[in-house]
């Protein structure tokens, strides 16, 4: 190929124009990425991902270009001068067919730059999709939840009993409340037969709890207000009298602080009910959190209160508890709020070097209990901190 031609000059300026746009892909993903004037609290064009995009569409354009430089070139030099017009045609040809093959997957591509990551561009295959289970790695409350469905309560009564810890004991017991709202009649046999029963009557109250904010819904606003605040009612009735028959189990000393959103409760009685959690089990850890959500910015609270609630208890928390990590439920739940006015506001939070910085600190606190982290709500802290070094853009 002649470069000493006008097409041979494209051909050079649009490798040129390729090469350029690579550069400037791989400068934006380094720490030389300021002297592109990259800012991460920048408008979209001008942080990482969006440089990155402009540079992958340059050098991807510049190809295009080349190809069709390229081919007219050769057609030229082969054909001669008279035989332009289809040297035209072969170049045109030749860069629709390159636009053709390799547009949809240089769209990928670019949504995948352009999102730093985040964006997917196709509807997710259905082996992709897991469903939770609230379990995780407990074979014991899942054994029980097995023979519950089959109408056996004697396993869930026999577990709840066997369990002194108050972190896996309520876990146990959420997720048995859980059965019990899709499917009760065991729980109703278990009452039958023993109405006193501490277990049951602590199951039932959170069960209740739990179908109460199934009426309420998702959404913002409850889908049915008159019927969730009587199964709030009925909740809390169900609570206080487990409270009264065992006053020293704080299972449903947690039910009724997670049942204080819900019905709007003052400051005080919201202080009274988790105080109730914490003259029985001060390091609860779902009573903790619990409490965060009734202090965070979209119940009762602020982000500054919730901050300043979470660090405290965070810093408290004896090394190797999952409750180390509540100031990480914290920053997860202010990105979720910063959400609602654009994306960038919540990924340029998570991704600031101090928001790193703590969720580095609260791991490492909960790693380095005398064995390592507690293997009591393990799996939660595990699937929690995978969450936020996601939205921290942290891979490793």
């Amino acid at each position: 190929m002649d470069l000493d031609t006008p097409a041979g000059t494209v051909f050079v300026g649009a490798l040129t124009f390729t090469f350029i746009g690579l550069l400037v892909y791989w400068i934006a993903g380094t720490r030389a990425s300021v002297v592109l004037g990259i800012r991460k609290d920048a408008p979209w064009l001008f942080r990482a991902e969006g440089v990155r995009a402009q540079g992958v569409l340059i050098g991807y354009l510049g190809l295009v270009v080349a190809v069709g430089a390229a081919a007219f070139s050769l057609m030229s030099g082969w054909l001669g001068p008279d035989a332009r017009a289809l040297s035209w045609t072969v170049s045109w040809v030749s860069a629709v067919l390159v636009l053709a093959v390799t547009v949809l997957w240089f769209g990928r591509l670019l949504i995948h730059v352009a999102t730093g990551g985040k964006g997917i561009p196709d509807e997710p295959e259905e082996g992709d999709f897991v469903e939770p289970d609230d379990a995780l790695d407990d074979v014991d409350v899942r054994s029980a939840r097995q023979a519950a469905l089959a109408g056996d309560w004697g396993p869930a009564a026999h577990l709840l009993a066997a369990t002194s810890d108050h972190d896996a004991r309520f876990g146990r017991l959420f997720v048995l409340a859980a059965t019990a709202v899709r499917r009760g009649a065991w729980l109703e046999a278990w009452l039958r037969a023993r109405p006193r029963d501490p277990n049951a009557l602590a199951l039932r109250a959170q069960a209740a709890a739990l179908r109460a904010w199934e009426i309420r819904g998702g959404e913002w606003a409850p889908q049915n207000p008159e019927r969730f605040l009587d199964a709030l009612a009925d909740a809390e009735t169900y609570a206080r009298e487990a409270i009264e028959v065992t006053p020293t189990d704080p299972s449903p000393h947690v039910t009724l602080v997670t049942l204080a959103r819900g019905q709007q409760v003052d400051a005080a009685e919201f202080e009274r009910r988790f105080a109730g959690v914490l003259a029985l089990a001060p390091a609860h850890r779902q009573g903790h959190e619990q409490a965060l959500q009734f202090r965070c910015a979209k119940w009762f609270g602020s982000s500054e209160e919730m901050f300043a609630f979470a660090r405290v208890v965070s810093e408290r928390a004896r090394p190797g508890s999952a409750l180390c990590l509540l100031v990480v439920i914290a920053h997860v739940e202010h990105a979720m709020m910063l959400t609602q006015r654009g994306g960038k506001f919540a990924d340029t939070y998570m991704e600031s070097d101090a928001t790193r910085a703590e969720i580095a600190a609260a791991e490492r606190r909960w790693r380095s209990g005398p064995d390592g982290p507690s293997p009591v709500g393990r799996a939660e802290a595990h699937n929690l901190l995978a969450y936020a070094w996601w939205l921290a853009e942290d891979p490793a």
